[in-house]
């Protein structure tokens, strides 16, 4: 008698080994190397291990944010912050992608079932193209990261006249946080990106500066990139296909991500743009808008939006970027199924977009999925509003924060979730139970909701064939 082969869950495997290098991470946050000193000489006067962990987590998941008070600059040294960068390049490529890669390098062939089960761990249908695909995709983090650090040499130059090193460390920080969406920054503070670019110990970048757009511009095109997809990235620029044929995929991407960014864009100047204090103008509207996807760089303070505006950039990070991408959140097509349904079923005409009719079947699975999203957001804004927030010795909570925690509370799940990670000054007071519950939230926005599902039943996305039916019946509902 034969006995059984142990068959691993390719989903399994995902999570195991995601959880494996970020605790690996949180461990090497946690070491005396990784902060600077202070003035008392304590190495971990900011916290606990949890933050270590909430750090390591929200690096893995491209979030972006961290409970550290002083900021992530002002807390970890120079080998953090190279621990922190190889954490999000590691979330960015894909745990499974690199040992894809390595393997391939190292063995040359994939068997039939390690090709079927890397496939199924990343989410791409096609495995028999699953190590072409692999290849290209750390070829063009490699081109596009290696443009962002070319764009931003003489910005940081500027910003660091007297440190040419600093401003080439900077560079490269900067390209993999803004292509992997992670919006980590290394200015002073915690506000990334705010006040005009100042940065500790270098130039004051005033907001009329041409310098302050070029830096915002080149990293907004640079998080675009990372979010809009890698097999839209192969159809346009690597297999350089003309417009005609572009997948439908690659034509959803474009259409929704740029009718969102232009959409919202008027919605929050609407909202922001007409206040007695700190009104926002149309540029930062914009970056706001394009942040919102997923990025998490900030030009505008986060607790200066006003109830509307934050519900639009709810929204935004709810939706978050294109699937295969270094984006968060619910994915635009999902979205976009979920908008046709709505337009066929009132305009009476079939489900059909750029010459492509698609399946009530994706319809029952994007309906389905932003149902259980939905709901578990909801569950998670409880929990959170329940264990709410401590205090912190040496540091005060925002008056503005603390007359309005609610909004806050539901602000941070959502930018949890889409892995954007805006920093409003909430971070650092949260409780320890707030904390676990955004964490999950990191790991269920990255990896995404059916890589749990797939977990537990086996039977998703299978159609069970039975010799019987039932009597068909409609019945009243609205």
């Amino acid at each position: 008698m034969k006995s059984k082969k142990f068959k691993v869950n390719p989903y399994l495997l995902l999570i195991v080994s995601f959880l494996t290098f970020a605790l690996i991470g949180s461990l090497l946050l946690s070491m005396p190397f990784s902060f600077r000193d202070n003035p008392n000489n304590e190495w971990c006067h900011v916290g606990t291990y949890l933050d270590a962990f909430f750090t390591s987590l929200a690096s893995m998941t491209l979030t972006g944010v961290t409970t550290y008070p002083d900021g992530l600059a002002n807390t970890l040294s120079l080998a953090g912050q190279i621990i922190v960068l190889v954490l999000v390049q590691t979330g960015g490529l894909g745990i499974v992608t690199i040992l894809t890669f390595l393997v391939t390098i190292f063995r040359g062939r994939l068997q039939f079932k390690d090709r079927l089960m890397i496939s199924q761990a990343i989410s791409f249908d096609n495995f028999g193209e699953i190590v072409k695909y692999v290849r290209r995709l750390i070829a063009i983090t490699a081109v596009c990261e290696a443009i962002g650090i070319a764009l931003g040499v003489p910005f940081f130059l500027q910003v660091f006249p007297d440190n040419p090193l600093k401003g080439i460390y900077y560079s490269i920080f900067y390209a993999v946080s803004a292509f992997n969406n992670v919006g980590f920054d290394l200015f002073s503070g915690t506000s990334s990106l705010i006040d005009g670019l100042s940065a500790t110990g270098g130039t004051f970048i005033s907001t009329s500066n041409f310098l302050y757009y070029y830096s915002t511009i080149y990293m907004a095109i640079l998080s675009l990139l990372g979010g809009i997809s890698f097999l839209v990235i192969i159809d346009i620029i690597v297999e350089h296909k003309p417009l005609r044929r572009w997948s439908a995929f690659t034509k959803v991407c474009l259409t929704m991500t740029f009718g969102m960014i232009f959409i919202s864009t008027f919605l929050l100047f609407f909202t922001e743009g007409f206040k007695a204090n700190n009104p926002m103008n149309l540029y930062e509207a914009l970056m706001q808008s394009i942040n919102c996807r997923t990025a998490g760089f900030t030009i505008y303070p986060q607790e200066d939006i006003s109830l509307p505006g934050r519900m639009i950039c709810c929204l935004l990070m709810l939706v978050g970027g294109s699937p295969l991408s270094t984006a968060g959140g619910l994915k635009i097509t999902t979205a976009f199924i979920i908008v046709l349904t709505i337009i066929s079923y009132f305009s009476g005409k079939k489900l059909s977009a750029f010459k492509r009719r698609y399946s009530y079947d994706l319809v029952a699975k994007s309906m389905s999925l932003v149902f259980i999203i939905v709901t578990f957001l909801f569950v998670s804004f409880i929990l959170v509003s329940l264990f709410g927030v401590k205090d912190v010795d040496g540091y005060v909570l925002s008056e503005k924060i603390a007359n309005d925690k609610a909004s806050f509370y539901l602000y941070e799940v959502f930018s949890c979730f889409g892995n954007v990670g805006f920093y409003t000054g909430l971070e650092p007071f949260l409780s320890t139970g707030s904390k676990l519950v955004l964490c999950l939230l990191m790991l269920i926005g990255h990896l995404g909701p059916m890589a749990f599902f797939q977990l537990f039943q086996n039977n998703l996305d299978k159609t069970t064939n039975s010799h019987y039916s039932f009597v068909e019946e409609d019945f009243l509902i609205g």
